[in-house]
């Protein structure tokens, strides 16, 4: 599965360190939930479209280290 499109999206009833979230539509037509967004690691989102959920995931998985090694 590809990632065609993301965006972020404020989920209701949730703590505010949860709210944003990382949704993708698939080239299949499903709608999924990437992962959260982490104020420390700024990720645009149009930076995920073409990856498949594995390649978005470890990407920020790369971002959050670097972000963590920087502090």
């Amino acid at each position: 599965m590809i990632i065609k499109s993301v965006e972020l999206v404020a989920l209701p009833n949730v703590p505010t360190y949860q709210e944003k979230n990382y949704r993708a539509q698939m080239d299949t037509g499903e709608d999924m939930h990437l992962f959260q967004a982490h104020r420390d690691v700024p990720l645009p989102p149009q930076t995920l479209i073409g990856l498949t959920v594995q390649e978005a995931r470890r990407k920020r998985g790369e971002r959050m280290l670097a972000a963590a090694g920087a502090h």
